[in-house]
């Protein structure tokens, strides 16, 4: 009976500290001139600007700060998809209907490797804090060879529950390769770009609800911080405080690369840097 009383204890306590470890605030508030965000953004994570009304996103210790900063604010509910049809076989991606389990992501980018090997290749660049791999596809005509052309990178989904870009980057990867015997613009990109394809930066938050399932998506990391918040900031300097381990994957594969151009999806408001 005692050790049932303690099993109990130990799975109310983990229960208790994973609840809190993983609480996302989402709320709104107004301003008094579009000037404050430029210190809002170093507290908080904003979502959308309205005229003068905010709405952002925050963790337990964001929003504290953010409290203490005296704004009226009003939590909100966030809207979250009521079902989720996910994919348990490659097969069923075919159609481009469904989210596919962390097993069926991977299958995908492997798949992509040994259909099209004279044209892509896989690589793991790294591993989030919870072991699972942050893929990048390498696709060109040379794919084993570092040619003297310029090197476009796409990555999407840092905050994991933003799943738009993850799906896209997917198809984009699918269309270049299956579409460069028969394309000829596509053709010409892939003999004259090196393009390198990140479908999903923060599997973790993306599985955060079990790697069969998107549904309990997050936008944070296993830790959770926010990766968009997490990079060095270069209006501090250089004495920024240690990178989360998928952002220091993602900047030691960058500084090992030349690239040109890149595109980093989001889901929301519209915005390109």
């Amino acid at each position: 009976m005692k050790k049932l009383l303690l099993f109990y204890i130990l799975l109310f306590t983990i229960s208790n500290v994973f609840s809190q470890t993983t609480t996302e605030y989402y709320f709104k508030f107004k301003i008094q001139d579009k000037s404050e965000l430029k210190e809002l953004t170093r507290i908080i994570s904003i979502d959308k600007v309205k005229n003068y009304e905010v709405i952002a996103y925050a963790n337990q210790e964001e929003f504290e700060n953010f409290k203490k900063l005296g704004y009226t604010y009003e939590l909100m509910q966030k809207e979250t998809s009521k079902s989720y049809t996910m994919a348990t076989s490659v097969s069923q991606m075919e159609n481009w209907d469904r989210y596919p389990t962390y097993e069926v992501y991977r299958q995908m980018m492997i798949n992509f490797q040994e259909n099209y090997p004279t044209i892509c290749k896989l690589d793991s660049i790294g591993t989030s804090i919870q072991n699972r791999q942050i893929y990048v596809l390498k696709i060109s005509d040379n794919v084993l060879e570092d040619e003297a052309e310029p090197e476009f990178f796409y990555t999407s989904t840092m905050h994991g529950d933003e799943t738009t870009g993850f799906i896209l980057m997917l198809r984009l990867a699918d269309s270049l390769l299956s579409s460069y015997e028969t394309s000829a613009e596509i053709a010409t990109m892939v003999n004259n770009i090196e393009i390198y394809i990140n479908p999903n930066s923060n599997p973790d938050g993306t599985y955060r609800g079990g790697n069969s399932t998107v549904s309990g998506a997050t936008r944070y990391n296993a830790n959770n911080k926010d990766l968009n918040r997490d990079y060095p900031d270069p209006r501090i300097g250089a004495n920024n405080p240690p990178q989360e381990q998928e952002n220091q994957v993602m900047m030691n594969f960058a500084e090992s690369r030349h690239f040109v151009m890149s595109a980093n999806f989001h889901g929301g408001v519209e915005v390109m840097n």
